[in-house]
Parts: C-alpha cells; structure tokens; sequence
C-alpha cells in the first residue's frame, strides 16, 4: 500500500487528484476555479516525550513544542 502512495506523491497523481478536486468544487459554487485569496494561520503541536530536537515554546500557549503553518484558501480547502 505505501508503495502506491510513494508513487503516486512522486509523479504528482495526489497533487493533480487535490488541484482537481479543489476546481470542480470552485466551479460548482459558481467561483473561479483557481483561488485568488488564500489565509494564513499556525497551530502549535505538543511534541512526543521522546522528541527533543527542533523544539521551541509558545509563551502565549504556554506549550512546549512546535508549530505548524497551513495555508488554505477561503472555502477552507
């Protein structure tokens, strides 16, 4: 099963499959297919007690651990 996965991330079927998807259902809301907005937000992610490198604490969070960014556009997609 993993080696169908590897696959198709290296010759870009999930990448076509996800940019298919996010079209038709743009164009099913009657938007453009391609999104012209897009937003920006982080969450911060506890790490396991065994992960010790390239960890960092949000003060405001007060967790100890690292962050991870996502981008989506304004259906959330």
């Amino acid at each position: 099963m993993y080696t169908y996965f590897r696959n198709w991330r290296k010759n870009g079927t999930w990448l076509h499959i996800h940019d298919s998807l996010r079209e038709w259902t743009r164009i099913e809301i009657e938007r453009h297919p391609s999104p012209t907005e897009a937003i920006i937000d982080s969450q911060s992610v506890k790490n396991a007690a065994m992960v010790t490198q390239g960890v960092g604490y949000d003060a405001g969070k007060k967790i100890k651990g690292r962050k991870r960014f996502m981008t989506v556009d304004t259906l959330g997609k």
